[in-house]
């Protein structure tokens, strides 16, 4: 590989030290699409057959960047939700993941009830990310034998996030600490 994994994470590190905000995100971004280039970099990690599941790759404890491989053998989804108070970028390894991306239309000042309507939808394709920040309300559907990428700015797996019902308008707070959500971590 032109572009290593160890590589990739020593320069992700490097940029949040330099800039933990916007300019940092996107400079991380930049070396997400080239390591995306090399999708390869999940079979070295993870093996010839990953469990499906989420695996966190890779972990900086100085700069709490999480790097985490979603493997599913099966199609799914995930109702609109934020990630806290995490960004976050997605990227897709194999197969594609389809994003619906949402603007929140009431004021939040009434307990349990959200308005959302639809901002924008399109697809990320195998090689290709996308850069959701704090509070970003979005939806994911990605097909069968489907592995993407998450880079988060913190623990989002044991943290706490918004979780949207459109059909009822309503949104809770989703504790993702009490779920068994990961599969291994390397």
């Amino acid at each position: 590989m032109d572009y290593t994994f160890s590589e990739f994470c020593t320069d992700c590190v490097k940029a949040l030290k330099a800039d933990s905000g916007e300019a940092g995100c996107k400079e991380i971004q930049k070396y997400f699409d080239k390591i995306l280039a090399h999708p390869e970099f999940v079979t070295e990690i993870l093996g010839e057959s990953p469990e499906p599941g989420r695996h966190i790759i890779h972990h900086d404890k100085e700069t709490d960047l999480y790097v985490l491989a979603h493997v599913y053998d099966r199609a799914g989804h995930a109702a609109p939700h934020d990630h806290g108070p995490f960004w976050v970028i997605y990227g897709n390894a194999t197969g594609y993941t389809d994003m619906t991306e949402y603007r929140r239309l009431d004021d939040g000042s009434k307990e349990g009830y959200a308005e959302l309507e639809v901002s924008s939808e399109y697809r990320i394709e195998a090689g290709m990310s996308s850069i959701y920040d704090v509070g970003d309300i979005h939806a994911i559907d990605y097909p069968e034998n489907t592995t993407f990428i998450r880079l988060v700015s913190g623990d989002a797996e044991r943290g706490k996030n918004l979780r949207f019902d459109m059909a009822n308008n309503t949104v809770e707070v989703q504790d993702r600490a009490k779920e068994k959500r990961i599969v291994s971590s390397v």
